[in-house]
């Protein structure tokens, strides 16, 4: 079982302080992950995920060792029910030895459920506990429940919250999920101009997680969700796509397209006092990371045929991540209520509660210009058939 450098780090230096806002290691229960979930019956499920620092040390120093010896288990899960979260976490006293310290957490994992019935009650709590960990990345689990989650066994690092968050980083690179930090879902609850997303977790099995998608919510309470390839859309109309590939089919082969550039214009365009219709301009400059195929690429008008089919790519997701939202959500994740409330304010005091219906119905103009800047040094494939 290997340990990744990040939670090494930081549990190292947990071990060299000693103690943390005067309260020795061994009073307290490091928590690493956090779950929140509704049973069948409406009870609040929190889990929590515990490190035991001394047991993670001797993991990691004793890799050199003879192989498969017996362990200290470094982590371990557990659930308990109440009537609200705050019930559940001081009645786990019962099966705990130690205090509980939430300051440590890295994930916050919220079940499908509770999500449906809506997120304030969490968002409430934790933004009261004055040791909520305000940095911790918060995912919806899709299709199973946050304790699963967190009880899966990764051989890729001791401590499974520190896997999946690692996780998460990596597919947010590839804009393929949102990352969400708890304290920007303090502020985003309050807008009611633009509606919360949370990237979703799915488990694959009983070592390994997939972060793609997100979760749509519609005042505080999930509605439904977006694949990633709808989810990459949502993320080049909100400006949040920094790095990702795409893959496009030529005549007799394939090209993969590496995105460096993006940015968004969103436009809400009235008439008559009323908003008419939508507007979306997308602006995107990409290299050529690999090309599959028996053409040598090198005329300007090879260059323009892909910028073409590049553009045709990122629009096709835009517009399914706008019909999603729009005709089975009407929950307006893109922030064109903000433009309104910016830009129409005597509107926007008139339809503000009404703004997500109104938005499910406007038709949306969705223009992408798409730029290759670099084609590559080698104009042809390396090898082509005969």
């Amino acid at each position: 079982m290997k340990i990744s450098k990040l939670a090494f780090v930081f549990l190292l230096s947990l071990l060299m302080v000693g103690c943390w806002d005067n309260t020795d290691l061994v009073d307290i229960n490091i928590v690493t992950g956090l779950g929140i979930d509704k049973d069948e019956d409406g009870k609040i499920v929190v889990t929590v995920q515990i490190v035991e620092p001394a047991a993670v040390h001797l993991t990691s120093s004793s890799q050199a060792g003879s192989g498969g010896s017996s362990q200290t288990k470094p982590v371990y899960v557990m659930s308990y029910k109440g009537e609200t979260i705050y019930d559940a976490l001081i009645s786990m006293k019962a099966i705990v030895d130690k205090r509980l310290f939430l300051s440590t957490n890295q994930i916050l994992i919220l079940g499908e459920r509770f999500c449906k019935d809506g997120i304030d009650e969490a968002l409430d709590f934790l933004h009261r506990n004055y040791q909520s960990e305000y940095r911790a990345d918060v995912l919806v689990a899709r299709g199973t429940k946050p304790e699963e989650i967190l009880k899966i066994q990764p051989d890729m690092d001791a401590i499974p919250a520190m896997y999946i968050k690692g996780t998460a980083e990596n597919t947010v690179i590839r804009a393929k999920v949102e990352q969400k930090k708890l304290i920007e879902l303090f502020k985003e609850i309050k807008n009611e101009a633009k509606q919360i997303t949370i990237g979703q977790i799915t488990k694959v099995d009983d070592k390994t997680v997939k972060t793609e998608g997100i979760a749509v919510f519609r005042d505080g309470k999930l509605v439904g969700w977006l694949d990633q390839y709808q989810t990459r859309g949502y993320l080049f109309v909100t400006d949040k796509v920094d790095n990702t590939v795409i893959s496009i089919q030529i005549p007799n082969g394939k090209i993969a397209l590496e995105i460096k550039q993006s940015n968004a214009k969103r436009e809400v365009k009235f008439k008559n006092g009323k908003p008419e219709r939508l507007s979306i301009d997308i602006r995107l400059e990409g290299n050529i990371g690999e090309y599959i195929g028996k053409e040598i690429l090198s005329s300007p008008d090879d260059i323009y045929k892909i910028e073409k089919m590049l553009s045709q790519a990122v629009k096709k997701e835009v517009t399914m991540a706008l019909e999603k939202t729009q005709k089975d959500y009407s929950s307006d994740i893109f922030g064109f209520g903000e433009l309104v409330h910016k830009y129409h304010p005597q509107y926007w005091k008139k339809a503000a509660k009404q703004w997500n219906d109104i938005f499910s119905q406007l038709p949306t103009d969705v223009k992408v210009d798409a730029k290759i800047r670099r084609s590559g040094l080698i104009k042809s494939p390396m090898k082509k058939d005969d």
